[in-house]
């Protein structure tokens, strides 16, 4: 009877330890910290100048939005969120247009410390959403999908802005 217990827990312990080593595989170093993207955040060459404001609306929860400015004229305009939807992290874009008022959600593919990977195959361009932060002042993103028949991506150097 002892050594059935003994065994019990032993094999007990091992799910729980093959769970948490799981775990840890698809977070390298921990999850992501929603708060990390908030503040504002520029991205700027010769073409154009987009930006990205990201502030907290509740323990796990961001909303922002995005624009891009030309000449100085806003030339586009999105409204953004992250957020927690049915146990699943999820990324909203709203893009500003009278013709559309579509909600667009992306799922969490992947996340570690420094990188989220956002994913809705169902959407035509894009598919995917990534934000890897550099450190705390130097975040890439980038946006992936299908374009005239190739795999296309268009990626981001932001700057916090302080």
């Amino acid at each position: 009877m002892l050594l059935s217990r003994i065994s019990f827990c032993a094999a007990l312990v091992m799910v729980v330890l093959s769970a948490c080593n799981t775990a840890s595989e698809k977070t390298p170093g921990g999850p992501f910290d929603l708060k990390r993207l908030s503040g504002r955040w520029e991205y700027v060459n010769s073409a154009t100048h987009q930006i990205e404001e990201w502030s907290p609306a509740g323990e796990k929860e961001l909303r922002g939005r995005g624009f891009v400015l030309e000449n100085g004229d806003t030339t586009f305009i999105e409204f953004l969120s992250i957020r927690e939807t049915n146990g699943i992290l999820t990324y909203f874009a709203q893009v500003s247009d009278l013709s559309s008022a579509e909600i667009v959600p992306f799922s969490l593919s992947a996340q570690t410390r420094d990188k989220l990977e956002f994913v809705n195959e169902a959407q035509d361009f894009p598919k995917k959403i990534v934000y890897e932060l550099k450190s705390d002042s130097i975040m890439q993103a980038y946006i992936e999908g299908p374009r005239d028949g190739k795999n296309v991506r268009i990626t981001f150097d932001f700057i916090k802005q302080v």
